[in-house]
């Protein structure tokens, strides 16, 4: 993530803090749809970059100092997951974490993050391997999965993103190290979205499978800082959201193997053939859906909704200067913009949804972890009779559960089993319930 390109670090967090202080006494005030809302789940987080959600409902957080925290049950426990030793100078540090597919069962966690210098060792960014023992890392189990370009004096364009795709392949946005030309280099790892096995070799099916190690290990090119690396779920859509340097952020979609997203040479929509367009890009400016940095990205695709219908699919983007969160349709031939919520204060990174059907992000500027929360009244409705653990039998397209309300119109059967959940249930003309022996129907989560 790259905001004030050219400044040093220091000059950059004195822009940071005046851009607070404005914007305080400016007293902007936050807009979201009604009935929507944010809780902070924790705070007192130390410039947190990333957020991810494990399977059994822990959310994982990466900080820039090198530590990994851990909210269970709602809350951040201490002492941290792991310390990891880190170069934090400007954008560099713990940017990235991603967790296994088989994470479950094999507890491993991967990292991204920038090894300080070691003599005549240049810094550098490594992916690496850990072993979650219960809430703590398993001492002494890091094996380092690839070592990355040895970094110029430039701490910014980093990337850092990393996520697994339905191949059970690992996929990572490498910055270009803030020299656009790395980007065109296939020989080199910067400027690039690679797609490696979970030991760090290359997949033999990769776009370019021959030549040096890098060019093997490259899944896309031509991106200049790949902040946010996001899977649609159901489709397995690969897309990259990819900071912009003067004019345009971008939303890529690399799906497919090979592409070249046209950095430096390109920025936002061109015209050369050679280069893939966005699926979308909006401009620098001020205000709701311009801004200079897209640093987070999460499909509203979860197993259960606890937000109305209209949202489910669709693809929610912060922008880290502006501080708004924008959604997109991708469902047509042409993604279409909405807006959804302004003035969030704090520079928004690390947008993602939690198993338990909610989006959640960091707050950067004041280290908090912030739920959207929704309050409305969500119905899922009977269309047809059977039985209520049949996801087709509702029109919210799943069966409700915790903050959902049923309004059942046909006649419904209730197997035995664990409870069916609902917030709330209706009864309109024609609806009945049946409960086998041991069905159970669970109101009020």
């Amino acid at each position: 993530m790259t905001t004030l390109q050219g400044l040093t670090p220091l000059s950059r967090s004195r822009w940071l803090l005046i851009g607070w202080l404005v914007w305080s006494r400016l007293g902007v005030s936050q807009t979201l749809p009604p009935t929507f809302g944010l809780a902070t789940v924790a705070s007192g987080l130390n410039t947190p970059t990333v957020v991810v959600s494990a399977p059994d409902g822990r959310l994982f957080i990466t900080e820039q100092n090198g530590l990994i925290r851990v909210v269970k049950n709602g809350s951040l426990l201490s002492p941290p997951f792991a310390q990891l030793t880190v170069d934090a100078s400007g954008e560099r540090g713990l940017i990235g974490l991603a967790l296994d597919p088989d994470f479950p069962t094999n507890s491993h966690v991967y990292v991204y993050y920038t090894v300080p210098a070691n003599g005549p060792t240049p810094p550098h960014n490594r992916i690496s391997r850990l072993t979650a023992a219960g809430d703590a890392v398993l001492v002494g189990s890091e094996v380092v999965v690839l070592d990355l370009d040895p970094l110029s004096g430039a701490t910014n364009h980093n990337g850092g993103s990393m996520v697994f795709g339905p191949d059970r392949k690992l996929y990572v946005g490498v910055g270009d190290n803030a020299f656009g030309g790395n980007a065109q280099n296939l020989d080199t790892y910067l400027g690039k979205v690679l797609r490696i096995n979970p030991d760090g070799s290359a997949p033999a099916d990769n776009p370019f499978p021959a030549g040096s190690a890098a060019r093997r290990r490259v899944w896309a090119y031509g991106v200049r800082n790949p902040y946010t690396l996001t899977v649609q779920p159901r489709t397995g859509r690969l897309f990259v959201n990819d900071v912009g340097q003067e004019a345009w952020e971008e939303i890529n979609d690399a799906t497919m193997g090979g592409l070249n997203f046209g950095w430096p040479n390109a920025e936002g929509m061109a015209n050369n053939p050679a280069y893939t367009n966005p699926v979308y890009a909006y401009a620098h400016g001020g205000g709701d859906g311009v801004g200079c940095a897209i640093t987070g990205g999460a499909f509203y695709s979860p197993a259960l909704a606890v937000y109305p219908a209209a949202y489910v699919g669709r693809y929610f983007y912060q922008d880290f200067c502006n501080n708004w969160i924008n959604t997109l349709d991708l469902s047509g031939a042409t993604a279409t913009r909405a807006a959804f919520a302004t003035g969030l204060n704090g520079y928004g990174v690390g947008l993602t949804l939690g198993t338990d059907g909610y989006l959640y992000y960091l707050s950067w500027g004041t280290g908090t972890l912030l739920r959207l929360t929704y309050t409305g009244d969500v119905a899922c409705r009977t269309n047809q009779a059977g039985d209520w653990q049949t996801a087709g039998l509702w029109s919210c397209g799943q069966v409700p559960v915790s903050g959902v309300r049923a309004v059942v119109g046909h006649a419904v059967a209730i197997g035995a089993g664990p409870a069916r959940q609902t917030a709330r249930l209706q009864l309109e003309a024609g609806g009945t319930l049946s409960f086998a022996t041991g069905g159970q129907l669970r109101l009020g989560f």
